[in-house]
């Protein structure tokens, strides 16, 4: 099965670093900011820039969840099975 890398960075560092098999998270899609609704990640994805609009993100292992917690408003990267989530805040639940 492949995998993604999902990178959680804040101002602080690194909030979270593992191995999934797929992220969603709030997207922004509007010219104010909001309302993209959620977005999901799954390895081979095309390389893809976001803007983040503050919400959940979670993470599975096939079909378990593996992380659930909230970020602030940032962006994401997805390239070659890598996610990075640059965000204002991350807080795991």
């Amino acid at each position: 099965m492949s995998t993604l890398s999902l990178e959680i960075i804040t101002p602080n560092g690194h909030a979270y670093k593992a191995d999934c098999t797929s992220v969603q998270f709030n997207v922004c899609d509007d010219l104010s900011g909001k309302h993209g609704g959620s977005y999901g990640v799954r390895p081979g994805h095309a390389k893809t820039v976001f803007a983040l609009e503050k919400g959940v993100v979670k993470a599975y292992d096939g079909e378990q969840l593996t992380l659930k917690g909230e970020c602030g408003n940032g962006f994401a990267t997805v390239e070659n099975n890598c996610v990075k989530l640059i965000v204002e805040s991350f807080f795991e639940y």
